[in-house]
């Protein structure tokens, strides 16, 4: 196991480490099993290191300058209770993506993309399409086992509204292409790809009177004016 250290691994710290001759390790006294590994050359690798039921791992978690010290420590806590529990340390996409289902991905959509980017409005029409289409029929899956055959058959039972057909195609374009940017599903795997839209034909609507209260009212301002 790694040797108690009077070192904290920092952003402050990291970059006056050297060695002269031979490879090293520095761990971090805070985070046990966590450490930096400094070669002559100047490279430095983060590293992480635990003894689990198949005995003592150790995992590479990435070059500093590549990742900082911080980010490398989270990965480190992560890798550490994962070889504790016997697990890969180092899960691979595929792994991630089968913990994550569409009703997750749709949490993280809305909160961390509609309702920054989106206006009140465009929020509420979004949160209709997964409350009321998107999550009854996808809500349980896991992201990764969502192929273009379920999509192109959630499509096709809602073929009789074409309008709110496309708009739950287009949402969940959106948030799978959003779970490859955010490192849960493997760069073009969007399974809406070549689901093509319906035609929208143009819709007919009239004012309610309400409606018609409220133009004869501004008319009627605007005659005064």
């Amino acid at each position: 196991m790694p040797k108690r250290s009077d070192l904290t691994i920092s952003r402050h710290t990291v970059d006056g480490l050297s060695v002269e001759g031979k490879e090293a390790v520095f761990w971090d006294r805070e985070l046990p099993g966590f450490g930096l590994r400094v070669y002559p050359s100047g490279t430095r690798i983060y590293v992480a290191q635990s003894r689990g039921p198949a005995g003592i791992r150790r995992v590479s978690l990435g070059r500093h300058g590549e990742i900082n010290a911080e980010a490398a420590r989270k990965k480190a806590a992560a890798a550490i209770a994962r070889i504790k529990r016997g697990e890969d340390p180092a899960p691979g996409p595929a792994e991630r993506t089968s913990r994550l289902t569409v009703a997750d991905l749709a949490e993280r959509y809305m909160e961390g993309h509609v309702k920054l980017h989106c206006n009140a409005h465009t929020q509420w029409i979004y949160a209709g399409s997964l409350r009321n289409h998107i999550l009854p029929a996808l809500g349980a899956r896991a992201v990764g086992s969502v192929g273009r055959a379920e999509v192109a058959a959630l499509h096709y039972e809602m073929r009789e509204t074409p309008r709110a057909a496309n708009r739950a195609l287009m949402v969940l374009s959106k948030m799978f292409s959003l779970a490859e940017a955010w490192g849960h599903a493997p760069p073009g795997s969007n399974p809406c790809r070549h689901v093509l839209r319906y035609k929208e034909g143009r819709r007919e609507r009239y004012l309610t009177e309400d409606e018609y209260r409220r133009v004869g009212v501004a008319l009627c301002a605007l005659e005064a004016d």
